[in-house]
């Protein structure tokens, strides 16, 4: 065991510094071009353990999650923290930003606890944890100069490209667990013609990423908690839009989304 220890030290260390350079990447609006060479995951569990070191270093609190049924060899799944969801009008952008990316999905909200446990979580289970379906886009973004060119291990351990969460209005479903698994998508800015996309979610049925998650988080001592809200794909994809107008989006008869992407000088 003596033997052992210094290994597992020298490996916590590590995920710590490399964790450590994505928090002032997030907080200084910095980009890396890639994590320190000495620090950098080479495993899924090692991504995954830096990804949960970020939050509690930065001081943010977990107010939501994205998540996708996973390829093999890939875990989709990164939290999104309560100060990056907004849900007015408005969200702001670095000085910089000539456009944003977005993917238009549904929220789920959370009615209560699913705390770990070793039983599995079923989909009934799941539905009926679920008070709400909201609409909503996810706003794309990275602390990686050029995300492509890096293995999957560091893009996990940034959360997989999430910047923030714009949350709309609640869709009126007679059961939140039976979400459309195809949505036409309409995107109206000022300068530029109405985009038409025939929307359908990557997974098919929405619900399935969720019982996933938990189950996954489950393994991992994590549970979701009240009140948090889960993503679980772009009906379309990621889409730029233009910054400093009004954009509107519409859900097909799910109805539709307001936002101003602003930058931070407007």
């Amino acid at each position: 065991m003596s033997r052992l220890a210094p290994a597992w030290t020298e490996a916590g260390a590590g995920l710590e510094v490399a964790a450590a350079a994505l928090v002032r990447a997030r907080l200084e609006g910095g980009r890396l071009a890639s994590l320190p060479g000495s620090n950098q995951p080479t495993s899924l569990a090692q991504g995954f353990a830096i990804q949960q070191q970020v939050g509690p270093l930065a001081g943010k609190i977990v107010g939501g999650w994205k998540c996708a049924l996973p390829p093999a060899g890939k875990w989709i799944v990164a939290p999104i923290y309560s100060d990056s969801i907004v849900k007015g009008e408005r969200y702001p952008l670095a000085v910089d930003a000539d456009k944003a990316r977005i993917e238009p999905e549904l929220a789920c909200v959370l009615a209560h606890d699913l705390p770990p446990r070793v039983e599995p979580y079923t989909a009934e289970q799941i539905g009926a944890a679920i008070s709400d379906v909201h609409l909503a886009l996810e706003v794309i973004d990275c602390r990686y100069t050029d995300p492509h060119s890096l293995p999957f291990e560091q893009l996990l351990a940034d959360g997989l490209f999430n910047h923030g969460l714009v949350l709309g209005a609640p869709i009126t479903l007679s059961n939140p667990a039976r979400m459309p698994s195809e949505l036409d998508i309409t995107l109206s800015a000022a300068t530029a013609e109405p985009l038409n996309i025939k929307g359908r979610h990557p997974d098919g049925d929405p619900l399935l990423p969720i019982v996933w998650l938990a189950n996954f988080l489950s393994t991992q001592g994590i549970g979701l908690h009240a009140g948090q809200v889960v993503i679980t794909g772009s009906y379309a994809g990621v889409l730029d839009v233009p910054v400093n107008q009004p954009l509107h989006v519409r859900f097909g008869e799910a109805g539709s989304l307001s936002v101003h992407f602003s930058t931070l000088e407007e």
